[in-house]
């Protein structure tokens, strides 16, 4: 029992190099599951009050979102109030509240949700009162608002009736609706607000988050033309500062595409930088997760490649389509296992390494060699 909890107290007290998410968490984890997360993660969302309580009882750091939609009300969803999972949908709405395109109200087909009117009082009044009720009875640490993107980002044909796919004025007016929406519940609910903006490289998408506590990038990292890459790497840039929040969120169908996900996360790490590999609700971890680099030494380097350097090594990003020849002196890292953490709270993981003196990377590749 004092060996367990000394082995707590020193994972708590060293920091990795790759700092994790999760998205959420299944209910139906064994207590050695919930002892891994509270260990070895940093936070979580959409959590009830017992499960928050069971983490931060281990990890009194462990940090936990409330989870709800930044622009939407579900007609059948639920959501979380303290222990349980209550209709999201209020036993009274209004008529107002609804955002109208061309008179008429906007359903997100796929998920069953209606596009709300933001800058509507009554709305923002119900909602900022019911969102302090609940971040209160579940004990969260601060607010994650799904889906806060200009509407037409997700297709003008998920919405009924359709929402045009090009419209500037349109897309302006809402990046406008948002940059005052957004900091309005930070403030009035008094709890730090991370924002889901989707994949973040729409180049017409001007919306501005400066004014919140962080976003959540969902789709980071692998399958992007070079040129999306280098945009949605330049805007998590621009959130990975000191007081700032980034989420860097991915669902790579590849072991390379995973490395490339976490690699892509190294290049921008700020103090408060997490990334979150999603394949499932139940614990997971990764053998990526378990680099040791040390602290980032200045800033990183965009070319034909980018690389990071760190106290104990170096990160490479090959997101360009033609091959690259890196000079890279050093041990390359192989990563093996990964996926489920066991009822026992045990992981699979391993890294090996061979010495390299130069790396050909493939197209949209990475590698992480040490020192």
């Amino acid at each position: 029992m004092v060996a367990t909890a000394l082995l707590a107290l020193a994972l708590l007290a060293q920091p990795p190099t790759v700092r994790v998410w999760d998205d959420q968490l299944a209910s139906n984890l064994t207590s050695a599951q919930v002892r891994f997360v509270a260990t070895h993660e940093a936070g979580s969302q959409k959590l009830t009050r017992p499960q928050i309580d069971a983490l931060k009882a281990i990890n009194p750091h462990f940090r936990v979102l409330q989870y709800r939609l930044g622009i939407g009300l579900g007609r059948h969803t639920q959501i979380i109030d303290g222990s349980r999972w209550v209709p999201e949908w209020p036993a009274r709405v209004q008529s107002q509240w609804f955002y109208e395109f061309n008179g008429k109200r906007e359903y997100m087909k796929q998920w069953g949700w209606h596009l709300m009117d933001t800058n509507n009082r009554s709305w923002r009044l119900f909602f900022t009162k019911q969102l302090k009720r609940q971040v209160a009875d579940t004990g969260a640490w601060g607010v994650f608002l799904d889906s806060s993107s200009v509407p037409n980002e997700f297709g003008g044909s998920a919405w009924f009736p359709p929402l045009p796919d090009l419209d500037l004025p349109f897309e302006h007016a809402w990046s406008a609706r948002l940059a005052r929406w957004l900091p309005y519940v930070q403030r009035t609910v008094r709890k730090p607000v991370v924002a889901n903006v989707g994949s973040w490289v729409t180049t017409r998408d001007k919306t501005s988050y400066a004014h919140i506590a962080g976003v959540m990038i969902e789709g980071f990292g692998a399958g992007y033309a070079p040129a999306d890459w280098l945009l949605q790497q330049r805007r998590a840039l621009s959130v990975s500062t000191p007081g700032r929040i980034l989420i860097a969120q991915s669902y790579p169908k590849t072991a390379a595409d995973r490395l490339f996900d976490v690699a892509s996360y190294l290049l921008v790490q700020g103090p408060q930088s997490y990334v979150n590999i999603e394949t499932s609700m139940q614990a997971e971890w990764w053998p990526e997760y378990d680099v040791d680099l040390g602290r980032p030494l200045g800033t990183t380097h965009y070319g034909a490649y980018a690389w990071r350097n760190f106290e104990k090594g170096r990160v490479f990003v090959n997101a360009s389509d033609t091959p690259q020849t890196v000079p890279a002196n050093g041990k390359l890292l192989v990563f093996h296992g990964g996926g489920l953490v066991s009822s026992d709270g045990s992981t699979s993981t391993r890294i090996t390494t061979r010495y390299v003196t130069e790396l050909k990377l493939a197209p949209h590749t990475a590698a992480i060699v040490y020192a």
